[in-house]
């Protein structure tokens, strides 16, 4: 299927090429409900569901799925001040490479202990 269809008349002419093709399995391509969906803004939903052959319940299910599913995923660094009362208990240890690599391990001083496991009997 080339160009995403625009119009009622030329979802309903892609869903009638579709259906009488052999091994169609009762499921429109992602393109032609994206175009549907669009159509479901514009037009009432009966008047759809009634010239494109499809069920009430599906349109609907189609439409609120298609609500609730984000459009977009963006990505936000946030950072978290440390509260007060813990920098006492806070323990940071940074590492930096001669090639001028960086880590740091930051956390409460028990992680100190678990530190120390890693290395025993090496």
């Amino acid at each position: 299927m080339g160009e995403q269809p625009k119009t009622l008349e030329e979802i309903h002419a892609a869903l009638k090429i579709l259906r009488e093709g052999p091994g169609f399995r009762r499921r429109f391509p992602k393109q032609l409900w994206d175009s549907i969906l669009e159509l479901a803004n514009i037009y009432p939903h009966q008047e759809i569901c009634r010239q494109l052959e499809i069920s009430p319940v599906y349109l609907k299910r189609k439409i609120q799925k298609s609500q609730n599913s984000p459009k977009s995923l963006d990505f936000q660094e946030i950072f978290c001040e440390p509260r007060r009362e813990h920098l006492a208990d806070a323990v940071i240890i940074e590492l930096i490479s001669k090639s001028g690599l960086k880590a740091k391990i930051q956390g409460p001083s028990s992680c100190l202990s678990y530190l120390s496991s890693l290395f025993e009997g090496k």
